[in-house]
């Protein structure tokens, strides 16, 4: 979220100091995000250690947080994983509207900052290669997402695609969005249609389900000063082929941050031994430009939350996707007819 929320610095201390017997001295909102329903501060303790507070305002799934958690447990240390409360939750509420999620503070940059190093190209690998061979206790297997090979925001797509075509809006943001989605209005109908194909043709494969991370772009990578790398956003964590999360590095077809051939082989030198099957990496890739179209959206014409910096933030996003180098045009690459 690029705009603060109605909370304020004293209920945002008294969370922290009744769930986490942390006295904040400074709260920073931080405008940083594309998710419309979370917004994210900063909180300076007064023992000098620093905090990443998460608010959000839509229910949390136990497993987003139970996850990075566990691998923490087991000792992969480039996740980032929430903070235990008190009464050893992974989660507090805030106040009527908002769940609070506490991390420790990373100090440094972005991955898609500067990029990423041979070397942190290799931990990122070994680090994927640990998460997708864990093998997660029945209970927490129980809690988590499983692919169905049917795009997650295709239903929500379909219902913008379907209102777009008859709305009226006032708001000029949301005429910009309706005049340009229209413009490419077979354009879209015929990636929401593929992306089905795709998907029944990915489940016949039957392809071996692993703990996927599911959103393990650069984006998602932050480097320290030490140059160690940390691992962040578990949001969309399921069950599902290697290929979810394998998506964003192979063959130089990831949106947003291409990743160049070097930096694939030092992955791949970090990851081992992969082979990759076309037609799921095709149903993802597709998949992925669907759920942006429909996150942007959404958050352009029906988010409540937002006000018309987040609109706009979400408008320019929706137009990007179909740019050069774009989620659409990364999906058309690897596309795999048959």
């Amino acid at each position: 979220m690029l705009e603060r929320p109605a909370l304020s610095d004293q209920a945002i201390a008294r969370c922290v100091q009744d769930n986490y017997t942390i006295s904040a001295a400074q709260i920073t909102f931080l405008p940083i995000g594309y998710d419309a329903t979370a917004s994210v501060f900063r909180v300076d303790a007064a023992d000098g250690r620093a905090y990443f507070l998460k608010a959000k305002s839509v229910p949390v799934a136990a497993a987003t947080l139970a996850i990075p958690h566990f691998l923490r447990q087991m000792g992969v240390e480039e996740i980032v994983a929430p903070l235990a409360t008190g009464t050893h939750t992974l989660s507090a509420r805030l106040d009527a509207n908002f769940t609070a999620i506490l991390y420790p503070f990373v100090e440094g940059r972005v991955g898609a900052d500067g990029g990423l190093s041979a070397a942190q190209w290799a931990a990122l690998g070994q680090a994927l290669r640990r998460i997708h061979a864990a093998v997660l206790p029945v209970e927490l297997a129980a809690q988590m997402r499983r692919e169905a090979f049917a795009p997650l925001k295709g239903q929500l797509a379909w219902r913008l695609h379907q209102e777009v075509a008859t709305a009226s809006y006032s708001d000029p943001i949301r005429q910009d969005l309706t005049a340009f989605w229209q413009g490419r209005r077979a354009e879209i109908e015929a990636i929401l249609r593929r992306v089905e194909a795709l998907g029944r043709l990915a489940q016949a494969r039957q392809p071996a389900i692993v703990l996927c991370h599911a959103d393990i772009h650069i984006w998602n990578v932050l480097v320290a000063p030490t140059d160690a790398i940390h691992i962040v956003d578990w949001d969309e964590t399921i069950l599902a082929p290697k290929e979810r999360d394998l998506m964003f590095v192979l063959d130089n077809s990831a949106a947003g941050a291409p990743v160049t051939h070097d930096a694939e082989m030092a992955f791949r030198q970090g990851y081992g031994p992969v082979e990759a099957d076309p037609v799921i990496l095709a149903f993802y890739r597709y998949e992925w430009a669907v759920q942006e179209i429909a996150e942007f959206g959404k958050q352009v014409l029906w988010s409540e939350d937002g006000g018309e910096i987040t609109r706009l933030d979400g408008l320019r996003h929706f137009r990007a996707l179909f740019d050069p180098g774009g989620e659409v045009e990364a999906a058309y690459r690897s596309d795999v007819r048959q």
